[in-house]
């Protein structure tokens, strides 16, 4: 995904905070890349430390669209999930996919739908990387 990253305050993220900006929306999350060209335009890999728990941090959306958000300490994530043979969930957000693992199967018959993720702001990072 393509973001534009500038340093930001937060004393909740055990990293470097920074707040990143998208064609879906904005939040303050953890830099692990060189703080010396942080600013600027990045190409950045997700990491999330959270597992998926349908009902409590998963669950289906009504709007059919990629989004990001914040509500104070938590991340929103708005895509289209699919879930691989080995439990593993890869969420599609406006053309990235961000993988998380579940802590228990998705309910039956849910396939490629849109869904929204709310998980801890201090469990995910950004890692830049070139094209």
């Amino acid at each position: 995904m393509l973001v534009r990253v500038e340093k930001a305050q937060a004393v909740s993220l055990p990293q470097t905070a920074v707040r990143i900006h998208s064609a879906i929306g904005t939040a303050v999350v953890s830099w692990h890349g060189d703080l010396d060209e942080m600013d600027g335009q990045h190409h950045v890999e997700w990491t999330v430390d959270e597992d998926l728990h349908w009902g409590e941090n998963i669950q289906l959306s009504a709007l059919a669209e990629p989004w990001l958000g914040q509500d104070g300490n938590h991340i929103i994530l708005r895509g289209r999930i699919n879930v691989s043979e080995a439990d593993i969930a890869a969420l599609e957000v406006d053309g990235s996919l961000i993988m998380f693992g579940l802590a228990a199967p998705l309910p039956e018959g849910i396939a490629a739908p849109w869904v929204e993720i709310r998980v801890a702001a201090a469990g995910v990072s950004l890692y830049p990387f070139q094209l």
